[in-house]
């Protein structure tokens, strides 16, 4: 299977919420008076939204765990990240020095990067090439808190409609040393087929459809490289991200510090930890240049 890229990656990670009945109660080992405190999802993504939209920008690092086949592999990395879309990268670990800028109409739109080991090139690559997603579930143009809160929203409306699923909201105590609400969500399985285009890859039918071209390859066994889809072929694509997720956000930011997906079989998906944000830092033009001499470009 396709590894999609240690060189890059997003924090636009996924997750899904369900059934809006559900959301108004509280964990059962709740006690009622605490109970009247714990927020709705709905409650929660509003105030996500309403925090990040007074957000510039902002610095953290990002802890991801991501599984590829049998294997769940974990980066580092410390990030810079700006309106209008700027992206700043660097890896501590398990490739150290590494750095990535991105920022949107800039660079004809690719990605520029050092490898930060021997040959340490510069390179500038295709956003969605095989080796910009070799080792990497998202694109780094996914890249962000926004996307996240936005996603998470879109399959909490999806669910109310279908009116399938179910969730809570609990008190999770100090996570990473912030004080946190959890969401708790359970999907079930299923999807529906459709046909693939003449010459359509997985990122066309993704955005076709409006699921990740990743957890479509997940799904579909025969593909190990998003250009697999031949004419003609049955994609199956799931309905939901995954079958269990985990929501948890920092009660006086609002924002996510930990969301992780397991797939129908139990089997984590993905995971991403934020111990360290900081926001409407101050970050200037200087902090996405490559010519920066604090980089290594």
């Amino acid at each position: 299977m396709l590894k999609m890229n240690t060189i890059l990656f997003t924090a636009s990670v996924f997750f899904t919420l369900g059934s809006p009945a559900m959301a108004q109660q509280p964990a059962q080992s709740q006690p009622a008076d605490a109970a009247k405190n714990v927020p709705t999802v709905e409650e929660i993504l509003t105030r996500s939204a309403e925090a990040m939209a007074k957000i510039n920008d902002y610095t953290g690092r990002m802890i991801k765990y991501e599984r590829f086949g049998k294997e769940v592999e974990k980066a580092v990395m410390e990030f810079k990240f700006a309106r209008p879309f700027k992206v700043y990268i660097k890896y501590i670990t398990p490739h150290k020095g590494r750095e990535a800028i991105f920022k949107r109409g800039w660079n004809d739109n690719e990605v520029k990067v050092h490898k930060g080991d021997f040959p340490d090139l510069t390179l500038n690559l295709d956003t969605h090439g095989g080796t910009a997603m070799d080792e990497n579930h998202h694109p780094v143009t996914d890249f962000g808190l926004e996307n996240t809160i936005r996603i998470s929203g879109n399959n909490l409306r999806k669910a109310i409609k279908r009116s399938e699923g179910d969730f809570k909201v609990t008190d999770a105590g100090t996570v990473l040393g912030q004080p946190a609400w959890k969401i708790e969500a359970r999907f079930p399985k299923g999807g529906y087929y459709t046909t693939a285009k003449d010459d359509e890859t997985l990122w066309d039918i993704g955005k076709r459809t409006g699921q990740d071209p990743y957890i479509i390859m997940y799904a579909n066994k025969d593909y190990d490289d998003p250009d697999d889809p031949d004419e003609g072929d049955k994609v199956f694509i799931p309905r939901y991200y995954g079958g269990r997720s985990e929501f948890i956000v920092n009660k006086e930011t609002c924002m996510p510090i930990k969301v992780s997906t397991w797939d129908w079989n139990g089997l984590l998906y993905e995971s991403y930890e934020y111990p360290v944000l900081k926001f409407n830092v101050g970050l200037t033009a200087k902090d996405f240049d490559p010519d920066n001499k604090a980089y290594d470009f």
